[in-house]
């Protein structure tokens, strides 16, 4: 392998912030906006916020730096953060509660094929859900149990993304442990543009809403970022 570029900082400084699509507004409140998510950073790390104004909502913060760059088909893509819940979840905590912690390393081809190729995650952070701790991965359509199980904490964790799209492969390492399930995925787009588009990702979303009184807000850490690209050996 040789590196053909490489990537890295400690907060999300000039990332881009958009509203995803894992949104839900209670009935007779206001659609979900992007006034609804904010992303700051301090020179230690940056935070991820959902539902800033405690409304009947689920938002859903993506937080993301884009490469456009035809050989990010070509490459081995190997992405790493650590990223920490800067609160202590539990049913009591009326001010702080979050749905998921969220994130992945996405190619766009839309020269060719039209699809996004790529690996995510989703760790299930609701303490009223069955899921509550429980890690999935994207496979395309849906969410799959990784067969991880993330208590969670205050701690700082750090995720890796493997991804090689012409052997059809990605893999996730989570503190340490590399999960051998190969998570490469290919997700249908319309209306995407027509370049090739790299993306590593940073999402969160707020818990789903309660049916009455205000909703508590969703924030979370991510530092430490890297990106590298790796050319295939020539044999």
């Amino acid at each position: 392998m040789a590196i053909i570029k490489s990537e890295s900082g400690v907060n999300l400084a000039n990332w881009t912030v958009v509203l995803g699509d894992g949104n839900y507004a209670a009935p007779g409140v206001a659609p979900v906006s992007a006034a609804d998510i904010a992303t700051s950073n301090t020179t230690a790390y940056g935070l991820l916020e959902a539902n800033v104004d405690n409304r009947r909502i689920m938002a859903h913060n993506i937080t993301y730096n884009k490469i456009v760059e035809t050989t990010a088909l070509s490459v081995t893509h190997t992405a790493t953060y650590t990223f920490k819940i800067p609160y202590t979840i539990s049913t009591g905590n009326t001010n702080f509660n979050g749905q998921t912690v969220e994130g992945g390393l996405f190619v766009w081809d839309g020269v060719s094929t039209q699809l996004d190729y790529g690996l995510a995650f989703q760790w299930v952070i609701n303490p009223w859900d069955a899921n509550y701790g429980k890690v999935f991965y994207w496979n395309g359509s849906g969410w799959t149990y990784l067969g991880c199980t993330l208590t969670p904490d205050t701690n700082n964790h750090e995720i890796s993304f493997e991804l090689n799209i012409a052997n059809q492969e990605a893999y996730i390492t989570l503190d340490g442990v590399t999960y051998t399930q190969n998570v490469f995925s290919e997700t249908t787009k319309s209306g995407w543009g027509t370049t090739v588009d790299a993306r590593f990702q940073a999402e969160t979303i707020s818990i789903y809403p309660s049916a009455t009184g205000s909703v508590p807000s969703q924030k979370v850490e991510f530092k430490n970022w890297s990106w590298v690209w790796d050319s295939p050996s020539v044999v």
